[in-house]
């Protein structure tokens, strides 16, 4: 007998009887879906971090040890060329300092919205001594929407982030002036003429944005600087002075934070060269401590993440299988206790046990199959469902693959064997004088 007849056979077959093809089919497309979403979820989500952790693996962020906020770390002034002359210099790519002003500018609180942790958007500003170094370390500021360009040194101007523009655009464009106003006492006027093409800006933020980051050049920080550590009845010093930080300790002309990128790509070499460049720069400046921004160990500690991760949807794949394996079994096995006399007739007419046993199995590999369609179709519903119930956004977009499709498939024609086996030894052990006979 040709296979191929048996094939068209067994592929009618499969929804003839509606009910227990539809409780296969269902059986199937839950497991399924639930497969496709949590893989969806968690491939989005290594892309994301696999993104930003390739760009940033080997940067970090040198700071004063123990300061509370970025802006009240103070630096040496020499500082660059101090590590400069470090030993291993020739692993550094690129330096830039940056000067960091306090983050309440207060009079655009009111629309910039709030965080994905639910608190109110800040506005860093972020002074950039070297443009050139600066855009060799962050990604943000290499590209620039169509009209932007980049800000001139000793001039008031300043390039805002894409994501500020896009909330508010009648607001914050090419040619508007933006304030830095701190404490309702003191304002400093800005002229945008920059919008990133990034929606994300700097080491501190690469995960979860919690404000808008505003790149100035360091004459803008170091003026505003001086006028709020000034010692007269304007009196400016409440940043300070409030966080029970002494102002006397700030200088105008001290970088806040320097950046530096290396040629390492290995998060242990990162950590290792960090420590030997604290080590290097405290015997430099005995009287400061320093501390390091880096993702290196964010890094590892992903890394052992992705691991566990993979583990678990392992588990849930095997899990999928053995449950969707029980409902087709169950739904094919009630359909073969009806099927006796056919099953009898066709053994009866030449079909060997061979045959019976493959075409249960086809059936259940088309019910399989049609399961799985079924199922992906659920589970991009399922994910833009989800999508729209968190109102605060996702940090990372669920991606369906061709992988992750044809894993579904594959998933399913497999829990169809499994599932047709059982039933088809059954059906194929029926003896056709005694069902025949009605015994």
């Amino acid at each position: 007998m040709k296979i191929g007849k048996v094939t068209m056979f067994a592929f009618k077959n499969a929804f003839r009887r509606k009910i227990v093809a539809v409780l296969a089919i269902a059986g199937i497309s839950v497991a399924i879906t639930m497969q496709v979403t949590i893989n969806a979820f968690t491939t989005g989500m290594d892309e994301t971090f696999n993104d930003i952790f390739g760009e940033l693996v080997g940067t970090f962020q040198l700071q004063e040890k123990d300061s509370p906020f970025s802006y009240a770390s103070q630096l040496p002034a020499n500082i660059t060329e101090t590590i400069m002359n470090f030993e291993n210099i020739s692993k550094i790519d690129v330096i830039a300092t940056e000067q960091n002003l306090p983050s309440t500018v207060n009079n655009y609180t009111t629309i910039m919205g709030l965080s994905d942790f639910g608190f109110p958007m800040t506005i860093n500003i972020r002074g950039i001594e070297n443009l050139e170094a600066f855009s060799g370390i962050y990604s943000e500021l290499e590209e620039l929407t169509e009209e932007s360009r980049e800000f001139e040194f000793n001039h008031d101007e300043c390039i805002i982030p894409y994501s500020l523009y896009e909330n508010k655009s009648e607001i914050f464009d090419i040619g508007k002036t933006f304030s830095i106003m701190i404490n309702s006492s003191y304002t400093y006027d800005l002229e945008i003429v920059g919008i990133t093409a990034a929606g994300v800006g700097g080491l501190q933020q690469s995960i979860m944005v919690t404000g808008y980051d505003v790149y100035v050049p360091i004459n803008v920080t170091n003026n505003v600087l001086y006028e709020l550590l000034r010692f007269d009845t304007t009196n400016h010093l409440m940043h300070y002075e409030s966080r029970g930080l002494d102002s006397t300790q700030f200088g105008v002309d001290s970088p806040n934070v320097v950046a530096i990128r290396t040629s390492l790509d290995n998060s242990e070499d990162v950590n290792k060269y960090i420590d030997d460049l604290i080590a290097y720069l405290e015997f430099q400046y005995p009287e400061k401590k320093f501390s390091a921004l880096s993702l290196a160990s964010a890094l590892e500690a992903m890394d052992d993440l992705m691991q566990t991760q993979s583990l678990v949807i392992g588990i849930v794949t095997v899990v999928v299988v053995i449950a969707g394996s029980m409902g087709i079994i169950i739904a094919q096995l009630v359909g073969v206790e009806g099927r006796s006399k056919e099953f009898a007739i066709l053994k009866a007419t030449g079909w060997k046990e061979g045959h019976i046993i493959y075409s249960v199995i086809v059936e259940s590999v088309t019910l399989g199959i049609t399961g799985s369609i079924v199922g992906i179709i659920l589970s991009v519903l399922s994910i833009k469902g989800l999508e729209a119930l968190m109102t605060m956004g996702m940090p990372f977009a669920p991606v369906i693959t061709p992988v992750i499709i044809f894993t579904a498939v594959g998933i399913a024609m497999g829990i169809g064997i499994l599932g047709g086996l059982y039933p088809g030894i059954k059906a194929s052990s029926v003896r056709p004088m005694e069902v025949l006979q009605g015994s």
